[in-house]
């Protein structure tokens, strides 16, 4: 009985030699962290009594090197309407981490409004958007990786939205879009009208140096428009889209051609050394 051939160990050492160093570990770095804007607009008449709120470019910035950190969250109250009690506020954040191996993201947007009491309310409008424009990223090397190389970016996510209260139409929107230049390389648009969950996984072809940038939006709409009677009645909703970027590497021509001469060769010669058995 012979024993695994020399030529077999050879062959597969050279093969995981070969895979090894094609498995490129190319990251994202952070160039531009881009502009954002939040915008309030909420405006609602109880007992004949008119409230309004209105807010933008209220975001604070606590970002760093290869973060992005802006947020802004308000809460105002209690504030009289007649024989009522208002407690309203927001949240908007825009978390972005750049400085590991992948790319967290974070878009984050609520809101709620609270009204205390016993009363009719004619009229409620809400207005609700945060969105992110120029952020942009570069596709950069981590292991020696040349200039040009092909790779795919993956956006692997989930986005939700959370609907409160009994307002007569609610319209909510999260979208992530990926650009370069006048090109779009990737998109992703959820509209809906109440509660939902989706997953958001997209993926696009890219070289080592390459630069792209990624436009976020979350928009809310709420509202009634006929007269109701309302006891302590509350308006909520939320909306999040998370995830994470990954670079993974696209398999060179020659490797792929080494992987499969390799196995034929690998199964030929375990073919061969069985019969000889």
């Amino acid at each position: 009985m012979k024993c695994f051939q020399p030529p077999v160990v050879a062959l597969v050492t050279l093969l995981t030699l070969g895979l090894g160093h094609s498995a490129h570990a190319a990251r994202l770095s952070l160039t531009n962290p881009g502009q954002a804007l939040d915008l309030i607009e909420q405006t609602a008449t109880v007992d004949g009594i008119a409230q309004a709120r209105s807010l933008s470019s209220q975001l604070v910035d606590a970002s760093g090197p290869g973060t992005v950190l802006l947020s802004d969250s308000q809460l105002h109250g209690p504030t009289p309407l007649g024989a009522l009690s208002l407690n309203d506020g927001h949240s908007h954040l825009l978390a972005v981490d750049a400085t590991g191996a992948t790319t967290d993201l974070l878009l984050d947007a609520s809101h709620f409004w609270s009204l205390a009491g016993q009363g009719t309310l004619s009229a409620y409008s809400l207005t609700q958007s945060l969105s992110v424009d120029g952020l942009t990223f570069e596709v950069q090397g981590d292991a020696g990786e040349q200039t040009g190389q092909a790779v795919t970016v993956q956006f692997s996510g989930l986005a939700q939205a959370l609907v409160q209260g009994a307002a007569q139409s609610n319209d909510l929107g999260l979208t992530l879009d990926v650009v370069q230049g006048s090109s779009t390389l990737a998109s992703h648009n959820g509209l809906w009208t109440g509660d939902a969950s989706e997953t958001v996984n997209l993926s696009f072809s890219a070289r080592v140096g390459d630069r792209f940038t990624v436009l976020l939006s979350a928009y809310n709409s709420a509202q009634v428009v006929s007269a109701r009677a309302v006891s302590d009645t509350e308006f909520g909703s939320a909306l999040q889209l998370q995830g994470q970027m990954t670079v993974t590497a696209v398999p060179e021509p020659s490797v792929a051609l080494l992987a499969l001469t390799g196995g034929l060769l690998a199964a030929g010669l375990t073919r061969r050394n069985q019969r000889q058995r």
